[in-house]
């Protein structure tokens, strides 16, 4: 079973997979699968929702897994497993969908990869919401036939899919895409109200007041929006003014604290004083090349002192300092599409928390990150920082942290953990299936070369195997990686180290350190002073560290 919700940070965003209530209740009594399944068909209740605007803890998947449920019922089938994709859409192939991808690994193989639970097929309310590009009705119907015979239950029916089942090809998502996009450039052209969340400084829509969202501005948090772009306009960093907005207890559009990217946002936004980007590129009249001004509430200079030359400003100075950085791009009326520098690996970024106090007395504890050093600074090579904007934060040069912390994780671990054989070997489970498709493969190419077929007659037949084939073996690939991390600390010795990728590395880290505050500088001692180890302050996970983590 799995699931991808952190605790920690709720979101509506997640995919999981879990024991149907029945069931579950069921082996929780001591009784088995077959016992409960009575002969009836096992079945996986999927479900999808593209956008989770609704109130309450998935809701919209709960009711799909209702329907589902009570399908299956009429059919004589049984629902065994329910995975689920939420505010996930099915449309982007871009975006992943791990409850669907497993779910299809499960019908393969016959069964849940942990619990062993039997299952055949799937049942959903709709076949859009289990597939809707055609690579992943291809995935699916294989799973459905690799699986023997697989079910498919749409809605009330089962349903044998067939080619014109498909999707009708890429063309329908793309061009309900470009019919998108291309509404969102008639209404950028038309100067029209952009739809979306609301913007700090306006008011949201309202069916009530027949309001449209983004199109007036609030009269509370107009003022303070034109505080943000004057001090931006005056030379005041990204990071004061959003420290200031905090201490004054103003919120962000959704009641949250203010940080420096979100400030940066909002100003460099040309909404602020009519314009829009569209593209990277400031929407201009193609007739007049002049920007086009849209038709919601907007600054004007007389009025509020700031406009169209004041952004021109502010985004000058954004490019300078992307130059400096090495990104290239200027900002301004004509701002060009910036080529970002490869990202660079900081060790116990995350892992490291800012032990400075807060402008409320607090210690920050916030998380420091890696920079790249550049200009002047460079010589000092790449820093830690604090970024928190309500706190002067603490900084620390990479090298001496990473050398000094890597020692001391290593010494740990040579104390706790060092010694002890491996786990034993987990077979993966469809070794047996794998074999199976590729016997099958060369006997059916052995016949094509014997003459005893011919090759049309095959040709599908030889690209669903090879499909299947592809699929396991990546599966396969992740099954060893998995293992491979589950023994990342057993029989453990010092010199593996440095044979670590930078990802097994990061997960060393995590199993054994809990954090390490950064102690600021006291007081009279200079910033230039040697690296002192002694403001690190490391908090170890409690015990001997877990060969894997929980």
């Amino acid at each position: 079973m799995f699931d991808t919700r952190d605790r920690a940070r709720p979101s509506k965003t997640f995919s999981r997979c879990f024991l149907a209530p029945e069931l579950e209740e069921w082996l929780e009594g001591g009784g088995d699968p077959e016992g409960w399944l009575r002969g009836r068909t096992p079945l996986a209740s999927y479900a999808r929702i593209s956008a989770d605007r609704l109130d309450g803890d998935c809701v919209g998947v709960a009711r799909q897994h209702r329907n589902n449920t009570r399908s299956a019922a009429a059919l004589g089938c049984a629902v065994v497993l329910h995975y689920e994709d939420n505010n996930l859409t099915a449309a982007r192939e871009e975006v992943p969908r791990p409850a669907f991808r497993r779910m299809c690994e499960d019908i393969v193989h016959g069964h849940e990869r942990v619990t062993g639970v039997p299952v055949r097929g799937c049942v959903g309310v709709e076949r859009e919401r289990v597939y809707r590009l055609p690579r992943d009705f291809v995935a699916f119907r294989d799973a459905l036939a690799l699986a023997g015979g697989g079910v498919f239950v749409e809605g009330t029916a089962f349903l044998q899919l067939t080619d014109e089942d498909a999707p009708s090809g890429p063309g329908e998502v793309d061009r309900a895409r470009a019919r998108t996009a291309r509404s969102r450039a008639d209404r950028a052209e038309e100067g029209r109200v952009c739809a979306g969340p609301r913007r700090f400084g306006w008011l949201g829509a309202s069916a009530e007041a027949g309001r449209v969202g983004n199109k007036y501005r609030d009269e509370e948090e107009w003022p303070h929006l034109l505080g943000m772009i004057k001090a931006r306009a005056e030379g005041e960093s990204w990071r004061r003014i959003a420290a200031d907005l905090n201490r004054r207890g103003i919120g962000t559009a959704r009641g949250g604290r203010w940080s420096e990217q979100g400030v940066k946002g909002l100003v460099a936004n040309p909404a602020w004083w009519g314009g829009r980007i569209l593209g990277g590129v400031l929407v201009r009249d193609p007739r007049t090349g002049e920007p086009v001004i849209g038709e919601w509430d907007h600054a004007d200079e007389a009025r509020d002192g700031v406009g169209r030359g004041t952004w021109n400003g502010i985004m000058d100075g954004v490019g300078a300092g992307r130059a400096r950085r090495g990104l290239g791009g200027a900002g301004g009326d004509t701002p060009p599409g910036a080529v970002a520098a490869p990202p660079r690996a900081y060790l116990f970024s995350g892992v490291l928390r800012c032990g400075r106090l807060n402008d409320w007395g607090e210690v920050c504890r916030s998380k420091l990150c890696g920079n790249r050093a550049t200009g002047r600074n460079a010589k000092y090579g790449d820093y830690y920082r604090c970024g928190d904007p309500n706190c002067r934060g603490v900084g620390r040069r990479v090298a001496p942290v990473d050398a000094f912390l890597a020692g001391l994780l290593l010494d740990r671990l040579d104390e706790h953990v060092a010694g002890g054989p491996p786990a034993s070997e987990v077979v993966w489970r469809g070794e047996g299936r794998l074999s199976e498709l590729r016997r099958a493969k060369r006997e059916v190419e052995g016949s094509i070369v014997a003459g005893e077929v011919d090759w049309a007659e095959v040709r599908d037949l030889l690209v669903r195997l090879g499909r299947g084939i592809e699929s396991l073996e990546s599966e396969r690939r992740e099954h060893l990686e998995a293992r491979a991390e589950e023994n990342l600390l057993r029989g453990w010795r010092r010199e593996k180290w440095d044979r670590l990728t930078e990802r097994e590395k990061h997960e060393v880290i995590r199993r054994v350190l809990v954090s390490v505050l950064v102690l600021p500088v006291p007081a009279g001692v200079s910033d230039r002073a040697p690296f002192d180890p002694g403001l690190l302050s490391p908090e170890w996970r409690g015990g001997t560290p877990p060969p894997h983590a929980p």
